[in-house]
């Protein structure tokens, strides 16, 4: 390709000050919004454009053909070479794809959504560090010619001019956020500060669908395939028949919905008044309402001291093998949590040892606040005349467990080993371990309240989301949902008793506000009788117990604020076993295709 750009350029460069044909990285006329360069080198003289190219397709080499997202003023991803009757996307800046992940999108319908996918997948993007993947929309939004505002947050707009003959129609918001939740197997190695996720084709199950997974960790589908949804009808040709859009990316949802707290409208110069929040993950059902939220987050004092010379082996009792999950969609179905779990086989092992034959050094567990926690693990000393019957005791610990969740948490474990580590830490105080352990078996967890008015509906419930223990004390975070703001309330107070029972105190998060349903809204009619169409039959027309931004960002944008939210099925969200059904993927964009084509009449 640099040889044939050479010979290009010895040919028929346009002379300097000319304006050249638009073309795309490797040298095709481009079909997308590719704006046109000046040429200002001499002719006879080599651009420092082409050196560019050749040294970037030499560090490339070691990517296979359809791994690379070829650098320019844009990139073209692995699956925009699937036949299409959309442009071809351009995106910038040039990001390289594992050849993994190239692979598992190959051939993927529509190629322009799964292209972002896979680019956003291959740029870290934990909550609160977003900056990389926000320099790839900003790029993105240049290369296209199009405006984008900030504000102090980090949120981004990007705004796109009607077209098709929807320039003078009302602008609507398509939003979602850009970060995602890390986490990740036991045994798997992963920087999420600096690995791309792999993602990868998962084998067919009875259902006989494809399912889109990552390799060991969450995929991130929740929110990058809506973020991606967004990235490829910013890119949309001029013909496409669209309203002039504002695509809203917000940061750091997954811990706390902080973005759309600190959303400052102004500075956006965001004025859309219909939206389209693409963050739910059941395909077919549309969502006009959520429930609210808030965290508390407890530390308990602890006293210690030194580790007596009879307990002189170091054991590691560990929970893992269960679901885990998003702590507002699987919490009302009674999955285990692997802390409340673990402090129970803890507290069961140093009955069992008996007095001072075992000692409680640190138990930890779980990490993110909207998940469940899948694993856990305590470290104790233990004097070796105990081993036996503390041994006894895990594995009727384990028998326990599995006769409670077994038919749910078929790989549920919990297993006894040596451990090297906490050899020369000071043990827990007998008070202070049974008080730290009472807490996190008396903490509220789970579903607490159904709604009285429709008695499937979740209303209340609090996630012992983890435990960590620290040289001066332990710290525990529970995360509680409620669409009644007084029950939400009512539920962290008892949070709180139980802390202060154990003489701790608590710090509590500022609550997000859920979000009423409207059945009158008019884009939920729009939607409704478009996907109605598509489906051959009723969509399912709910409200949410997970935490969307929608509530939020009703009271930054405006009370008048008219939304839905719907998007692809994903399961297992919050887990490394999340995966994404692929063929809802084209369904759920042509129906924000078709919702946007409907607004673009209205003026």
């Amino acid at each position: 390709r640099a040889e044939r750009a050479s010979e290009r350029e010895s040919r028929g460069a346009p002379k300097q000050g000319q304006r050249a044909k638009p073309r795309c990285c490797v040298g095709h006329p481009c079909r997308c919004r590719h704006r046109s360069f000046l040429v200002s080198r001499p002719s006879s003289a080599p651009s420092a454009k082409l050196a560019r190219y050749r040294s970037t397709m030499l560090s490339l080499q070691r990517f296979s053909p359809a791994a690379i997202l070829l650098v320019g003023r844009g990139v073209h991803a692995a699956a925009a070479a699937t036949t299409t009757s959309r442009p071809t996307t351009c995106f910038t800046p040039p990001v390289s794809v594992p050849n993994e992940t190239s692979e598992a999108i190959r051939g993927l319908s529509p190629p322009e959504v799964w292209s972002h996918f896979a680019a956003l997948s291959s740029i870290p993007r934990p909550s609160g560090r977003e900056g990389a993947v926000l320099a790839y929309v900003k790029k993105f939004a240049e290369s296209h010619g199009l405006r984008w505002t900030q504000d102090a947050k980090g949120n981004l707009c990007v705004f796109r001019p009607g077209s098709g003959g929807g320039e003078d129609a009302r602008p609507v918001i398509i939003q979602g956020h850009v970060d995602m939740v890390t986490e990740k197997n036991q045994n798997t190695r992963h920087d999420f500060d600096a690995d791309p996720i792999i993602l990868q084709r998962l084998p067919k199950g009875d259902d006989d669908k494809l399912w889109l997974g990552a390799k060991g960790t969450t995929l991130g589908a929740d929110n990058g395939l809506g973020c991606a949804a967004a990235l490829a009808l910013l890119g949309a040709d001029e013909s496409k028949i669209l309203p002039p859009i504002e695509a809203l990316f917000t940061v750091e949802e997954e811990t706390g919905l902080y973005g759309a707290a600190d959303l400052d409208a102004t500075s956006l110069g965001i004025t859309g008044k219909s939206m389209l929040n693409l963050d739910m993950e059941e395909y077919g059902d549309i969502f006009i309402g959520c429930a609210g939220g808030g965290d508390s987050t407890i530390t308990i004092p602890l006293g210690k001291e030194a580790v007596s010379a009879e307990l002189s082996e170091t054991i590691e009792i560990r929970v893992d093998g269960l679901l885990g999950g998003h702590s507002g969609l699987n919490i009302h179905e009674h999955r285990g949590n692997a802390v409340m779990i673990c402090a129970a086989a803890v507290e069961s092992a140093l009955e069992t040892a008996g007095e001072g034959s075992a000692a409680l050094l640190c138990i930890n567990g779980g990490d993110k606040h909207n998940a469940i926690p899948r694993e856990a693990s305590a470290i104790l000393a233990i004097a070796p005349s105990a081993r036996d019957a503390v041994a006894k005791s895990v594995a009727a610990s384990e028998t326990a467990a599995l006769d409670e969740y077994g038919l749910l948490e078929k790989s549920l474990a919990i297993a006894m080993k040596d451990s090297s580590s906490g050899g020369d830490s000071d043990a827990l105080t007998k008070l202070s371990a049974q008080t730290l352990l009472a807490v996190l078996r008396s903490l509220p967890h789970g579903p607490l309240k159904f709604s009285h008015a429709i008695p499937s509906l979740v209303e209340t419930t609090s996630n012992l989301a983890s435990v960590s223990v620290g040289e001066d004390g332990a710290t525990i975070l529970c995360s509680s949902r409620s669409s009644i703001g007084t029950a939400l309330e009512a539920t962290r107070d008892k949070i709180k008793a139980v802390a202060y029972l154990a003489g701790g105190s608590v710090a509590r998060s500022k609550a997000y506000p859920g979000w009423a349903p409207n059945p009158a809204s008019d884009i939920l009619k729009v939607t409704k009788r478009i996907l109605s169409k598509k489906l051959g039959r009723a969509p399912g027309v709910n409200a949410v117990h997970a935490g969307l931004e929608c509530g939020l960002l009703m009271s930054k944008l405006g009370e008048d604020l008219d939304v839905v939210s719907y998007g692809p099925t994903i399961t297992g969200a919050h887990s490394p076993d999340e995966r994404l059904d692929v063929a809802t993927v084209g369904p759920f964009f042509e129906l924000t295709e078709e919702i946007l084509k409907e607004y673009a009449t209205k003026k």
